[in-house]
């Protein structure tokens, strides 16, 4: 008499999912992120040393506290990934051999694509944060350094006209950050400028 058979399993049943191999996926995503992340200083340590004299760019500040995000979803996946191998550690031994799970990888790049861009809009968030308020703390002289005008300016999406000049260009810089003119602003107002910019 030949032995009934069993309905397939579904892919998101537990007995179905290889959870040890979609651990170790994660285990390797995460370890990717680590690798490819450099977690030193704070990012307001970055911006301080930037407007120190440091010779960088401003927007290479961007990149390391990109890679803090990084670290951060890259210790995650390596729990996440941990928590799932103990967790098949204890399940009942499969009636078949386990499945590559590829569902379940397809659905972890998924996620991962979404962290990361998600990382890079905070980082990118967080970092306009700090330049704000560092320039409210210690206003500059945008129109004898041009060049850090336009760093700032390209930071904060302020686009250049053809017909504008230094003086136009950085009023409008200084309007799209809420940044009065150098010498103008009592210590009363510049930390009300500073508690707005903590606020954003």
């Amino acid at each position: 008499m030949p032995s009934p058979t069993l309905p397939p399993a579904s892919l998101f049943e537990t007995a179905a999912l290889d959870w040890a191999g979609l651990g170790s996926m994660s285990c390797i995503v995460g370890a990717v992120l680590l690798a490819n992340s450099i977690l030193f200083r704070h990012p307001r340590r970055l911006v301080e040393e930037y407007f120190a004299g440091r010779p960088k760019r401003l927007h290479s500040i961007h990149d390391y506290i990109f890679n803090r995000v990084q670290v951060h979803v890259g210790f995650l996946f390596l729990v996440a990934g941990f928590a799932a191998q103990l967790f098949a550690h204890y399940q009942p031994a499969p009636s078949e051999p386990p499945r590559f799970p590829l569902i379940g990888v397809c659905l972890l790049l998924v996620v991962v694509v979404a962290l990361e861009a998600l990382g890079w809009w905070w980082s990118k968030r967080l970092f306009r944060k700090y330049v704000r308020r560092y320039l409210a703390q210690h206003p500059l002289d945008f129109e004898t350094d041009t060049r850090l005008a336009r760093e700032v300016g390209d930071l904060f999406d302020v686009q250049s006209a053809a017909e504008d000049t230094v003086q136009s260009y950085v009023a409008r810089l200084r309007l799209e950050l809420g940044l009065p003119a150098p010498g103008r602003v009592p210590p009363a107002a510049r930390e009300k400028l500073t508690e707005l910019a903590d606020d954003e």
